[in-house]
């Protein structure tokens, strides 16, 4: 073999170890995900009591239960160098990022952060027209850029980019496209921390576990000044009275991680937006539990939770993106808006821009695809209940009145395709049955309470299925 066939060869290997890493069996997938997410949350001091949400039924809030499916954007620095995630690619021995930037060399990236071709109304509009329901975009994320020129800090749009304000044209765009507005907003903030924390993960400040510098050198933290803690604090509530009171109605405030007691609590937060909605990361509780981070929940949550996830293989932008496999983005994305629904949760699917402010090609074509599996089954999924699954269901079930929705799932890297016969219990005889935009074939038995439903094979396609049982 050649020294390019091998090179090519050693290259096809390691991407099929990266691949398998991320989607993995379900098991291994479950466990991995599980993993990063909790020691993500260490660092940055999230804390989730584990809470029901509890937003109260009103018309600001009713919507996000009818809602189902919500747009992730993480976006920001690391979008310029395309190679490292979101805030997580400066972060030294740290096992999900093996070739990181140091934190100067992340930062510095912020001098060449500057979208041309920011035009959040193109892919909002295509989230729109494949059903998603509302947004949440990174206002600021852990290394410290704010996307607006805020008054507070010095790490912004205002210090680099001449105070372009990139939230109000996402705000604006929302709006005109006729989507729910969301925040997300970071309160740990480590560029402001940078002289007082460590860039190595998990580090021990020890001979054999140096604490690490803004440029991996290893450091001996100081001690933070006397004042420092109630700065920082007043930095953090300054910029979330910035996010509340300059672009109008705000929908969904979804924070990640706390600045401690003194952080303005939520009677606050609400009396500068009536109606507002605010997750559980940032004060241990909140009107929607969020901690189902890349991973599902194994039993049906209680009250309002929703399960953020990567729509692509990373939080924030990275060049890979370009091409993924919009078919295999679609099933995913799909996969997880059913199973979410038949619990009554949302999902929340998360694509990173480019540096350029659009979309990668991947988005846009799974948005395609999406937009037509959304045209022919939307009743299954927008504005729907939890079902019986599976006390009296083997397949995944939302309820609209006296119909039943029975999404029937593709083979996934989460999991085989459901084949064989649906089984519903404790049931009475159906009005109707039919296979959503699919075609005749359906062959349904009933015997006394338990109705079987049968989908021919060649009336299966490589997305969820669904069958709608009228009572």
């Amino acid at each position: 073999m050649s020294v390019a066939a091998r090179t090519s060869l050693v290259r096809r290997l390691a991407c099929v170890l990266i691949f398998s890493t991320i989607l993995g069996v379900v098991a291994s997938h479950r466990v991995l995900a599980e993993d990063q997410a909790g020691s993500q949350h260490k660092i940055i001091g999230v804390d989730i009591k584990n809470s029901a949400g509890n937003a109260a039924k009103t018309a600001d809030t009713q919507w996000f239960s009818d809602a189902g499916l919500g747009l992730f954007v993480h976006w920001g620095l690391s979008s310029v160098d395309g190679h490292h995630d979101l805030s997580w690619g400066m972060m030294g021995k740290y096992k999900w990022t093996p070739h990181p930037l140091t934190p100067d060399a992340y930062w510095a990236l912020a001098d060449r952060f500057d979208p041309q071709d920011y035009n959040p109304e193109k892919w909002l509009q295509a989230a729109k027209d494949a059903g998603f329901g509302y947004a949440v975009l990174t206002t600021r994320h852990h290394d410290g850029y704010a996307l607006w020129p805020s008054a507070y800090g010095d790490f912004s749009t205002r210090t680099h980019m001449a105070g372009r304000d990139l939230l109000r044209f996402y705000v604006e765009a929302c709006r005109k496209v006729g989507i729910k507005v969301g925040f997300y907003y970071s309160p740990p903030d480590w560029h402001y921390h940078r002289q007082y924390m460590s860039f190595g993960y998990a580090t021990k400040g020890t001979p054999d576990s140096p604490h690490l510098g803004t440029r991996h050198e290893p450091v001996t933290l100081p001690k933070k000044p006397a004042d420092f803690d109630d700065k920082y604090v007043a930095y953090v509530n300054g910029q979330i009275t910035e996010l509340m009171t300059r672009y109008g109605k705000i929908d969904i405030l979804w924070f990640d991680g706390g600045a401690g007691k003194k952080m303005l609590s939520q009677d606050r937060i609400r009396a500068m937006q009536p109606g507002i909605l605010i997750n559980d990361r940032g004060h241990g509780k909140g009107d929607i539990r969020t901690g189902y981070e890349c991973v599902l929940p194994t039993k049906r949550p209680e009250g309002c939770w929703e399960h953020c996830f990567g729509l692509t293989s990373c939080w924030g932008y990275q060049v890979g993106n370009e091409n993924e496999d919009a078919q295999h983005l679609a099933q995913q994305l799909l996969v997880h808006l059913v199973k979410c629904r038949d619990w009554g949760g949302n999902a929340l699917a998360n694509c990173g821009p480019r540096p350029s402010g659009d979309m990668p090609v991947s988005y846009y074509r799974c948005m395609d695809i999406v937009k037509t599996w959304i045209a022919a089954r939307r009743e299954s999924v927008v504005g729907v209940q939890a079902g019986p699954y599976p006390e009296k269901s083997n397949v995944p079930v939302t309820v609209r009145g006296k119909t039943w929705y029975l999404h029937l799932l593709p083979k996934t890297s989460e999991g085989p395709a459901f084949e064989g016969t649906i089984v519903l219990s404790e049931v009475g005889k159906p009005r109707r049955v039919v296979l959503l935009g699919g075609g005749e074939g359906i062959e349904v038995k009933q015997d006394g309470a338990t109705l079987s439903i049968t989908v021919p094979k060649k009336l299966r396609t490589s997305l969820v299925d669904v069958v709608a049982v009228e009572w």
